[in-house]
């Protein structure tokens, strides 16, 4: 172990004159969305982002520490629930927007866990997630499982691993009224759609698409029947589609998802009639 600087003695008063924080939430920022110097650099002229920043959490809130509290009093640092696990897994990689812990399985998987991670993910320049964002890396996998992994039961099997994504496409045709713009229609039609149908913060609720839930045309036909602009829905038609290869299914009415399924919006296709 090697130190730098003094080592203050027992009950010194230490002052700090400056620190740096971070931006928390804030700070995470889609690819290419930085592309302005702070300070100018000789020789540089333009600067951009490649890749999204990821990583920043806010600080936890008086409600969240309510939440946790009794939770962690009851745990102390051992996962037996389901919820124990879940906490544990927040803990460990406090960058992953979302875990769901479930039973592994039947037969020679029972006794087993499977934790499931969503890392957080930002959207791009045009307000949607990128799939790939939606996979945890191997870091955050190994992380909560190595931490997991002593502290779970002896002999209780753990499996630590992203969920399965149900592409979802929506084909809609819609009737302006006569106050908005074809153009303006569309956007405002599409940005729902992906808002609604969002792992992280989609669903009835807007927290995240819930684990297992299926999808319902009619539920789609009222998020566009309720957009300001929209006298009427003429057509909802529904598809589920494979996010990495693009391949659409045929159409159906009802998305049937398992229990370790998110949703994912896969390219929507809005027409808005002209008046």
């Amino acid at each position: 172990m090697r130190q730098f600087g003094a080592v203050p003695t027992v009950g010194a008063r230490v002052r700090i004159r400056k620190y740096r924080t971070g931006g928390g939430r804030s700070g995470n920022v889609a690819r290419r969305a930085l592309s302005v110097l702070r300070t100018s650099i000789p020789y540089v002229s333009t600067v951009e982002n490649r890749g999204p920043a990821l990583g920043g959490v806010d600080g936890e809130t008086v409600g969240e520490a309510r939440m946790r509290g009794p939770v962690q009093l009851r745990a102390q640092d051992r996962a037996v629930t389901a919820a124990d696990y879940e906490l544990l897994a927040r803990q460990a990689a406090p960058a992953a927007a979302r875990v769901r812990c479930l039973p592994a399985g039947d037969g020679s998987d029972a006794g087993g866990v499977r934790l499931l991670v969503v890392p957080a993910a930002v959207p791009d320049e045009t307000g949607r997630l990128p799939f790939e964002d939606l996979v945890p890396d191997d870091t955050m996998l190994a992380t909560i499982a190595a931490d997991l992994d002593a502290r779970r039961p002896i002999g209780a099997r753990l499996v630590v691993e992203p969920p399965f994504y149900q592409g979802v496409t929506v084909v809609a045709r819609l009737k302006p009224r006569a106050d908005i713009s074809a153009v303006r229609l569309k956007a405002l039609a599409e940005e729902a759609l992906y808002h609604y149908l969002d792992p992280i913060h989609g669903g009835p609720d807007e927290q995240g698409w819930p684990f297992g839930r299926p999808v319902h045309s009619g539920e789609v036909f009222g998020v566009l029947q309720r957009l300001p602009g929209v006298e009427v829905v003429e057509e909802v038609r529904m598809f589920p589609a494979d996010p990495l290869t693009g391949r659409r299914g045929d159409e159906v009415t009802r998305i049937e998802l398992d229990r370790h399924a998110l949703v994912f919006s896969h390219r929507h296709q809005i027409r808005v009639e002209e008046r």
